[in-house]
């Protein structure tokens, strides 16, 4: 076997044959392209000169290849060898087929990234960037795990028996990661519901804060304080979420008490115009001011207005120009915001209750007029 490939070699040494120069030209040609493609960065979008690239070189190998198969069929003779294996025309083919099967899964993983992730894609309601991202490794994935199963095929390997061990492997490995792949199987539900993206002010449970990172495993948010929370994706769905940036506006809600003695409409009217004075208050949808219940020692009012662009400082800027200017004309308008209070009052067979001078202990005591529950002596 040696000798034989020993006299191949020579043979293609000492006579040079077509197959040299298709396999030396479409080497130089796959060097221009690629050198090619760098200069088309400069005048096209990365994305664009990759995919142009890419398919420029599976054109190339597709008529190396089959300048290579016309010639082997003409003269028959063997291919190269590496160590003592002889690898006939068959193997070969094989070869070339590996190989337009390699440039075809990188071809189509190019193609995949420039749809899904080239291009002045903007942010939209359909689909955020990092559903594209993650859509695009979903993609790529399931395309390598085709290329590999093809390649399998095509040298003869048995795929049952490594589908079994790839099941066995499969249960090994769900069974060590259990929390792991729970995260990042909830990570893909995330992606699906949308409930949030990067840079929404959201509500998780008890953290509050902006989104400043969404990977496959965890959530990362940057709360109010200016701390930095890793949530697993797991934790995240499990729990309710709020989120306060989706429509872009935000209503918010104050409560005022006003006294028994005060005119409720008249109150309506003047806290409704003391908000509208405030700039950063929307005019649609209107601000509202509706009674909602009865207190102890007041009627309570809820002053409702909404704000655009939700973010915390424009929250908190609103309800403080709305709780001064709604104090303000209050306290012109002579409308009373009373302090909590009680009021006693006596049965009126007894006389009720009247406040003497006790003179005796030099402070005032509450007495009560009428008949006394004191036995006598």
């Amino acid at each position: 076997m040696v000798s034989s490939t020993l006299l191949t070699i020579l043979q293609l040494t000492t006579d040079p044959s077509e197959t040299l120069i298709i396999i030396g030209g479409a080497a130089a040609l796959g060097v221009i392209i690629w050198f090619l493609g760098n200069r088309l960065k400069t005048r096209y979008q990365s994305a664009n000169a990759e995919v142009i690239r890419a398919v420029l070189i599976l054109l190339l190998t597709v008529v190396a290849a089959g300048g290579l198969v016309v010639r082997w069929d003409a003269t028959g003779t063997a291919l190269s060898v590496i160590g003592v294996l002889e690898f006939g025309v068959n193997v070969g083919i094989r070869i070339l087929l590996t190989i337009l099967l390699v440039v075809a899964t990188y071809t189509l993983t190019r193609i995949l990234k420039r749809l899904l992730l080239g291009g002045n894609n903007s942010p939209s309601r359909v689909t955020s960037e990092h559903q594209r991202r993650v859509s695009f490794y979903i993609s790529q994935v399931a395309v390598y795990i085709f290329a590999v199963f093809g390649l399998l095929s095509l040298w003869g390997v048995q795929l049952g028996d490594l589908l079994l061990g790839a099941g066995v492997l499969g249960i090994v490995l769900g069974f060590a990661a259990q929390e792991t792949l729970g995260s990042i199987l909830a990570g893909f539900i995330l992606m699906l519901s949308r409930p949030f993206a990067v840079g929404d002010w959201v509500r998780i449970g008890e953290h509050e804060g902006f989104i400043t990172e969404i990977t496959i495993n965890n959530v990362r948010i940057r709360n109010l304080d200016g701390e930095h929370v890793v949530l697993p994706n797991e934790a995240v769905n499990n729990r309710t979420i709020i989120n306060r940036s989706l429509e872009g506006k935000l209503r918010l809600r104050i409560e005022v008490a006003i006294d028994y003695d005060a005119d409720p409409s008249h109150a309506e009217t003047v806290a409704l115009d003391a908000i509208s004075q405030v700039d950063s208050i929307m005019n649609q949808p209107a601000p509202q001011v509706l009674p909602v219940r009865f207190d102890d020692s007041a009627v309570v009012l809820e002053l409702r207005f909404w704000i655009d662009s939700p973010m915390p400082q424009r929250k908190w800027r609103a309800i403080q120009s709305v709780i001064h200017n709604v104090k303000s004309e209050f306290h012109e308008e002579g409308i009373k915001i009373p302090f909590p209070q009680r009021e006693l009052s006596g049965r009126s067979e007894t006389g009720g209750f009247h406040i003497v001078e006790d003179t005796s202990v030099g402070s005032d005591a509450l007495k009560q007029d009428g008949p006394s529950d004191r036995p006598s002596e």
